[in-house]
């Protein structure tokens, strides 16, 4: 008797998949995390050696945001290509080679003679990143569907692993003397070799790109989609905030002294990438509906007590309870915009509410910073207390309608 075939219930219900396909499934989830982990670990690489690029070429704040702005720019434009693309083509034919790119910038940035060609390289960067993040995200709801369990969250805790990992070990390695520009090449050389270790693992997406009604293109978002991306705004708003904010908080706010301010950054940045790689087994064990709603909550309460209490051991305990919260927030979202089914397949429509998450990790600290200057950071920070009530509540229907299924986005 076959023994492989279970019942099940739920969202991921459904047979196992048979010995014949439970390989190609397992080497897809290795393939697809270590894509997730050179996104990370090459975005961390960046964000790590910013203050280098700012010293070689003697750059205000204003010169710098020029650069930011490049890489914002090349993102928002080649995120809803990527979905286009991958309507047609499938996420597993983009993925590969847009990662293989953005590791390959690297050594552009490192070596840009001039001001100008950074900006340059900045955009290239920027567009590369988008392309992997809307193929890689796509490729995780195709390998997730497959192996039909949640295993959305530890695909984005891998991301914040890789992060983590390059920002600690590249300043380490500054500390004893190597040069950014070396490092940058060194890395660009690891982040390759773990990329092409990937080649044919990845899986073809449910839909059949091949299809003729799958070249959607991105579009205006309607319906369940528009939702989702309000939701991803709010969320990724939230993270972007903690992420620039956390360490500025604890210094002007908690009196705290500068060496012990990034401590804020590390307990939000450390916690969010634990409640990740937690977040499949609460999602198997309480549903996206149940672990959206405790993430909200522990949101709210996690700000509320850095805002109201204010001292050091308040703001700490704060960060890291927001870090628990806001931790699956954006597996949660993307993996029902994934589920919903458009004629294209979860490219279009996680490109489309990827995009609009974007938008509000970008605009969220520039925002805070604007407010805070008219009105204190505690409140600034409410905005965030606001958005995670809403998470809790208004984005629990949502995530209940799109699981739902029943629309065509």
């Amino acid at each position: 008797m076959n023994q492989d075939i279970a019942p099940s219930s739920g969202l991921f219900a459904g047979p196992r998949c048979s010995p014949r396909t439970i390989d190609p499934a397992r080497r897809a989830r290795v393939a697809t995390s270590t894509l997730f982990l050179v996104d990370g670990m090459t975005f961390g690489t960046w964000a790590a050696l910013i203050p280098s690029f700012q010293q070689k070429f003697n750059l205000s704040a204003g010169q710098l945001s020029w650069v930011l702005f490049g890489l914002i720019a090349g993102a928002l434009v080649s995120m809803p290509l990527a979905g286009r693309l991958i309507a047609t083509w499938g996420s597993r034919r983009i993925a590969f080679p847009a990662a293989l790119a953005f590791a390959g910038t690297l050594p552009l940035l490192a070596f840009a003679p001039t001001y100008g060609a950074l900006i340059v390289a900045a955009t290239l960067f920027g567009a590369w990143k988008g392309a992997l993040d809307v193929s890689v995200n796509s490729q995780g709801v195709t390998v997730e569907k497959e192996t039909r369990k949640p295993i959305f969250s530890s695909f984005q805790a891998f991301w914040s692993l890789g992060g983590l990992s390059a920002a600690f070990l590249l300043s380490l390695a500054m500390n004893h003397g190597f040069s950014a520009p070396m490092l940058m090449l060194g890395m660009a050389v690891v982040l390759l070799a773990m990329a092409i270790s990937t080649f044919g693992s990845l899986l073809p997406d449910a839909a059949a790109p091949s299809s003729p009604r799958s070249g959607r293109r991105f579009s205006l978002p309607g319906g369940r989609l528009l939702w989702l991306g309000a939701l991803a705004f709010l969320a990724l708003f939230s993270e972007g905030v903690l992420l620039d904010w956390s360490a500025v908080y604890a210094r002007t706010v908690a009196q705290v002294p500068l060496s012990l301010a990034p401590i804020a950054f590390a307990a939000f940045a450390l916690c969010m990438a634990g409640g990740r790689f937690l977040g499949d087994m609460l999602i198997a064990r309480f549903g996206t509906v149940g672990v959206l709603r405790v993430s909200g909550i522990f949101m709210t309460l996690g700000i509320a007590v850095a805002v109201f209490v204010q001292t050091w051991p308040a703001v700490l305990v704060g960060f890291a309870t927001v870090g628990f919260g806001i931790a699956n927030l954006v597996p949660v979202i993307f993996g029902a915009a994934g589920r919903v089914n458009g004629d294209g397949g979860a490219g279009p429509a996680i490109a489309t509410v990827t995009t609009l998450g974007y938008l509000g990790f970008l605009s969220g600290p520039p925002v805070i910073g604007m407010v805070a200057a008219f009105a204190g950071l505690p409140i600034a920070f409410g905005m965030v207390v606001v958005f995670g009530v809403v998470l809790a509540t208004l984005g629990v229907s949502v995530i209940r309608s799109a699981d739902s299924q029943k629309e065509v986005a």
